[in-house]
């Protein structure tokens, strides 16, 4: 595991990356968000880009990242 990388686990019932607390999870969104970042200024757009967007706890008591507003998750 190199020094950038977020402590994880899988998380088998959402079948993703699932941190074992909301700081943890807080830091690998601003990590997301900046890979994500450089490599649409690399390519010269953020059109289309797919980004995460906040933080979301699921029933294994995992937190996850997702680009999903709540307007979505709640209607």
């Amino acid at each position: 595991m190199s020094k950038h990388n977020v402590p994880h686990d899988w998380c088998r019932t959402c079948q993703k990356r699932g941190f074992y607390n909301e700081r943890d999870a807080s830091k690998a969104l601003g990590q997301a968000r900046t890979h994500r970042n450089r490599l649409a200024d690399k390519a010269g757009s953020r059109r289309g880009l797919a980004r995460e967007n906040r933080i979301y706890r699921c029933p294994e008591g995992y937190f996850h990242l997702t680009g999903m507003s709540r307007r979505y998750v709640h209607a």
